[in-house]
C-alpha cells in the first residue's frame, strides 16, 4: 500500500492542482449557484473509485515489489487482474528463461572444466606413479630421493585438485557410517608416515577412550589429513603433533597441536580462504592455499565447527567439533 501511495502520489498532487483550479475558476464565474458542497463530493468520491481500481488491479504488482523474494520464481505472478499485470507476469517470464537459459549455459560449461581437468589430473597420475616408482627402487641414489620427495609434492597436489573438484558434488557422494574415531586418526597418521619422517616430526596421539560417531568417514578423515599435514608443514624440527580425542556432554571433539611458527594475528580470520597462504606460506615453497579451505568446507558440509588458537613462533591448536 505505501509503495502505491508513493507511486499514485504525481497523480493525486495533479489532480488536487487541477480541483482547485477549476473549482476556482467556475465559482468566479458564478457556476455553482449553491452546490459546492455537491461538486467537491462527487470529484472526490470519483477520484478515489479511481484510485481503489487501479490499486485493486495492479495490487500484485505492487505487493511483489514491496516484498523480498525467496527464490527466483517468485518473480512471476501466478494471477493477474488487469492487462498490465498480465504483461508485468509475461515480461518477468521472458526474463527468467533467459537468466535460466545463461545459467544451464554456466553450467555446462563449469561441467565441461572439471570433467578436463579430472581427466587432465588422472592423465598425469600415470606417469607421476612410474617415476615414483623408479624413485624407490634407486631411493640408495641421493638424486633420485630428491625425486622421491618432488612427485610426493605432485601427487599431494594432484589429489588436492581432486579434492577440491569432489566438494562441488558433496551431497551426491555422502555416506553416514559409525566410525572410529581412534581408527581414524591412525589411517590419517599413517598416510601421512613419509610426511612425518621426510620432516623430522613425531605424531603424539592422545585417546580417553575408543570414540564412536555418525559421519561420513572419508570427508571427516579429508579435513583431518589436510589439518594435520598444515600441522607438520608449519613445525620445527624435531618437534612433535599433538593429537587428541575428547569426549565431553553434547559433543566430541579432535584436538591437533603443534608447535612451530604459529600463526599471526592478522592472518588467522584468513587462513581457511581458498588460496590464501598468509606471511607463512610466502616463505613456504609447499604453501597452495588450498589444504585448509578444503579441510573447512568438509567440516562445514558435516556440520562440525572447527575453532583456531595461535601465536606467533609458539603453539598452534586446531579444534574440531563433532556431534557425538
Amino acid at each position: 500500500m505505501k509503495l502505491f501511495i508513493k507511486d499514485q502520489l504525481p497523480l493525486i498532487c495533479l489532480y488536487l492542482l487541477t480541483f482547485i483550479g477549476l473549482f476556482s475558476l467556475y465559482n468566479w464565474l458564478d457556476g455553482f449557484n449553491h452546490f459546492q458542497i455537491y461538486f467537491v463530493f462527487l470529484s472526490l468520491v470519483l477520484f478515489l473509485g479511481f484510485l481503489a481500481y487501479r490499486y485493486l488491479t495492479q495490487r500484485n504488482i505492487y505487493n511483489q515489489l514491496s516484498s523480498k523474494p525467496d527464490n527466483i520464481e517468485d518473480m512471476v505472478l501466478q494471477k493477474f487482474h488487469s492487462a498490465l499485470e498480465e504483461a508485468y507476469a509475461k515480461h518477468n517470464l521472458q526474463v527468467l528463461k533467459l537468466y535460466y537459459k545463461d545459467i544451464n549455459a554456466l553450467k555446462s560449461k563449469q561441467e565441461n572444466y572439471q570433467m578436463m581437468i579430472n581427466h587432465w589430473v588422472h592423465e598425469l597420475k600415470t606417469p607421476v606413479s612410474v617415476i615414483s616408482i623408479l624413485a624407490q627402487i634407486n631411493e640408495s641414489d641421493e638424486n633420485f630421493s630428491k625425486v622421491k620427495k618432488e612427485v610426493n609434492r605432485i601427487n599431494y597436489n594432484l589429489s588436492q585438485i581432486i579434492t577440491y573438484l569432489r566438494t562441488e558434488e558433496f551431497s551426491k557422494d555422502l555416506k553416514i557410517e559409525h566410525v572410529s574415531l581412534k581408527e581414524l586418526t591412525k589411517e590419517v597418521i599413517n598416510e601421512l608416515k613419509d610426511f612425518f619422517i621426510s620432516n623430522s616430526i613425531f605424531p603424539s596421539v592422545s585417546v580417553n577412550e575408543d570414540i564412536w560417531i555418525h559421519t561420513d568417514k572419508k570427508w571427516l578423515k579429508i579435513a583431518l589429513y589436510q589439518i594435520i599435514n598444515n600441522a607438520i608443514k608449519y613445525s620445527d624440527k624435531g618437534q612433535k603433533v599433538y593429537i587428541g580425542l575428547e569426549k565431553n556432554e553434547g559433543y566430541t571433539s579432535i584436538k591437533i597441536t603443534n608447535y612451530g611458527v604459529g600463526i599471526l594475528k592478522s592472518d588467522i580470520k584468513r587462513i581457511f580462504d581458498l588460496f590464501y597462504t598468509g606471511e607463512n606460506g610466502k616463505h613456504n615453497g609447499e604453501s597452495s592455499g588450498m589444504g585448509l579451505y578444503i579441510a573447512k568446507t568438509a567440516l562445514d558440509m558435516l556440520n562440525c565447527e572447527c575453532k583456531v588458537t595461535s601465536k606467533a613462533n609458539d603453539k598452534t591448536t586446531f579444534t574440531i567439533f563433532l556431534k557425538p
